[in-house]
């Protein structure tokens, strides 16, 4: 199995790896003159989630000077595709509502929640970041609180342009984003296949139409993320570390049980702070590694002054998804590079499909090419090709195009090449989705 993650300009294939392991055992007295901020992590019981989140964001400083009665305010929940919650991939909408809840007491003209589903989840009439606000539970929040709910990737645009960027000189972000004088941003901790976690820096994405979305990976996922933040990088965050996801996502097995809430005004401080809750040195992920070094915030843990839980009473090692991906999946050739999350989580699906309807040993059999690959070696299995970025390696295999293509069409082009049972998969998909539905 070769899995790529390749940045712009760079060469040959790579695997997301963890480079240090607690490194961080406690925290170093900063040096004098150097500034420090405040992340805070406090515990939270499944009933007391309300508490736990009010306590963060007063520790690390609270709303009360952030926001003004005149202020319109953007909360920012991940809500990237229709889930129920308690998911772990997803914002826990009990999170969502109280965030709101304490952005309200500060009485500001407007409050927005504001998310845009992602590749894959974008499809207007089909599946759309609607259906993801109405089963998250996200949509009745709004309608109890009384705000305003915004799909931001039917928002209207605006084209800005950043002169120091590193890789996204112009991109266009939802209004919505751009005019709110206050971003509160809150994220789920999880891992990723691109950037090894997800969590306050790399949530702004929802920000972005779905075509932008896409070219943040063709240009570099880590570097755009910086980029983003540059122009929309949020005042305050607060994690959901509840319910959290390692490993690829497949199901129930991969979820992790923290049951913490983070908090910060710093979003680096708090991705850093994330980073070693999961057993990761920040430094070893590089968008973190890289907006500390551009001054959008403290990556060094030497400079955050933690308030609460300390990170040791609290933190485990996650599974990324590299590693986790050869446990479960590891027969499969993959060959990509580039590709965006839409076309990586598709065929996951189709992964998860053929292991669950035990045909696990076929799928050594399986060779998927994606993304923006240059050359396809020689393989022993016609391949699937799927996505329109790898349509020009579509005579190899069985080409599979969209943008992305369906989980299910992608499933049915595997059945027809590796020869097996449809009615078994189609039944085992249905036992997945019914216990995914509770």
């Amino acid at each position: 199995m070769r899995i790529s993650s390749v940045d712009n300009g760079a060469s040959g294939y790579t695997v997301c790896s963890r480079s240090v392991h607690w490194r961080f055992g406690a925290r170093a007295s900063a040096p004098k003159g150097t500034e420090v901020t405040a992340v805070a992590i406090v515990k939270a019981g499944q009933e007391n989630v309300y508490k736990a989140v009010r306590e963060a964001a007063e520790l690390a400083g609270g709303f009360d000077r952030l926001i003004r009665p005149d202020a319109t305010v953007l909360i920012k929940p991940n809500v990237m595709r229709p889930l129920p919650p308690g998911s772990g991939i997803i914002t826990d909408v009990r999170v969502t509502e109280a965030v709101t809840g304490l952005v309200r007491e500060c009485g500001p003209r407007r409050v927005i929640i504001g998310e845009g589903a992602s590749v894959g989840y974008d499809f207007p009439d089909i599946m759309d970041t609607h259906e993801a606000f109405a089963l998250s539970g996200t949509a009745e929040v709004a309608r109890k609180l009384d705000v305003e709910l915004v799909d931001l990737n039917r928002d209207a645009t605006k084209l800005v342009e950043v002169a120091d960027a590193d890789v996204m000189q112009r991109f266009r972000i939802a209004r919505a984003a751009l005019e709110a004088d206050v971003i509160v941003n809150v994220p789920v901790l999880k891992t990723h296949v691109r950037t090894a976690i997800t969590c306050s820096l790399k949530n702004m994405k929802g920000v972005l139409p779905g075509s932008e979305k896409r070219r943040t990976h063709m240009c570099g996922l880590d570097r755009a993320i910086v980029d983003l933040n540059r122009v929309v990088k949020p005042h305050f965050t607060i994690v959901d570390a509840l319910t959290c996801m390692e490993g690829v996502w497949a199901g129930p097995e991969d979820k992790v049980r923290l049951d913490v809430i983070v908090a910060g005004a710093d979003p680096v401080a708090v991705d850093a702070t994330c980073a070693r809750l999961m057993g990761l040195d920040p430094t070893s992920v590089k968008h973190i590694y890289r907006a500390g070094e551009v001054g959008l915030g403290v990556s060094d843990c030497a400079r955050i002054e933690l308030r609460g839980v300390p990170v040791q009473a609290v933190c485990r090692e996650f599974r990324l998804f590299a590693e986790t991906f050869r446990e479960q999946f590891g027969g499969v050739t993959l060959i990509e590079k580039d590709a965006c999350t839409g076309c990586m989580g598709e065929v996951q699906s189709t992964f998860i499909y053929l292991k669950a309807a035990a045909f696990d040993s076929a799928l050594s059999r399986l060779a998927v090419v994606m993304g923006s690959v240059d050359e396809v070696p020689l393989l022993r299995h016609r391949p699937l090709v799927v996505g329109n970025c790898a349509s020009r390696h579509r005579e190899l295999g069985e080409f599979v195009p969209g943008c992305p293509p369906h989980g299910r069409e992608i499933t049915w082009k595997a059945c027809e090449l590796l020869e097996v049972d449809k009615g078994v998969v189609e039944l085992a998909i249905r036992k997945l989705h019914e216990r995914a539905s509770g």
